[in-house]
């Protein structure tokens, strides 16, 4: 069960950082003047993947070596 729990806290973290990420960037870029919309959800796509995974990456090290 414990292991289900710990499972749930990283899926919970790369979504909610891979969202986060994903707004930040197309505010940024949106922001700018004659980007292509295609290429700026594109790029805030995988940026969210990026930061999501990085971050879960690192919570799920974190409660390993805690253990």
């Amino acid at each position: 069960m414990r292991t289900l729990w710990r499972g749930a806290v990283v899926l919970a973290v790369f979504v909610g950082v891979g969202i986060a990420v994903s707004h930040a960037v197309m505010v940024h870029e949106t922001a700018k003047a004659g980007a292509p919309f295609a290429e700026v959800r594109l790029a805030s796509w995988m940026a969210g993947l990026f930061g999501g995974g990085l971050a879960a990456v690192v919570v799920g090290i974190a409660l390993v070596v805690k253990r």
